[in-house]
């Protein structure tokens, strides 16, 4: 039976149906990401030694924010955004060469905004993403991260 033999009635509520279920789709994820997070925090409370793993992670945090320096965690972060090139990216794309957990990239990417190295961009499609500010970009060009390119006139001959 085609779509146009079907009663105006039938039609209509269809519609209004797809038009209701498209507008409570972002209540619809944010419930997704509740549950997701519940799950996830019972799975902690079976697992004692993720939790003593993260209260380390808290620890080694907790000594470098008193210090100037950055922790390991935070110049391996400067370094991937650093060979982006200048591309922004996602949280996924950041940690899928470098595994680390939620947690601690989560807790190094606030460290590094919090010292005015790293942006935030937040786009309503594709949530976060990050790059390097200027302070940053000096930082990794200081330290060897970017590598920078120069031809000289007159060297070769």
């Amino acid at each position: 039976m085609p779509l146009s033999d079907l009663p105006i009635s039938l039609l209509v509520v269809l519609f209004l149906t797809v038009f209701v279920l498209i507008g409570i789709n972002p209540a619809l994820q944010k419930i997704a990401v509740k549950l997701r997070k519940l799950r996830h925090s019972a799975a902690q409370r079976k697992n004692p030694a993720a939790t003593r793993l993260e209260n380390l992670h808290a620890e080694i945090f907790a000594d470098q924010y008193s210090s100037q320096g950055l922790n390991d965690f935070e110049i391996i972060v400067i370094r991937r955004l650093a060979q982006a090139g200048g591309k922004a990216l996602t949280r996924n794309a950041l940690n899928e060469p470098l595994l680390f957990g939620t947690a601690i990239l989560h807790k190094t990417l606030k460290s590094l905004h919090r010292r005015r190295l790293i942006h935030v961009k937040i786009s309503t499609l594709l949530g976060q993403r990050f790059t390097l500010s200027e302070a940053g970009y000096h930082y990794a060009k200081e330290q060897g991260y970017i590598l920078n390119l120069h031809e000289r006139k007159g060297s070769f001959g």
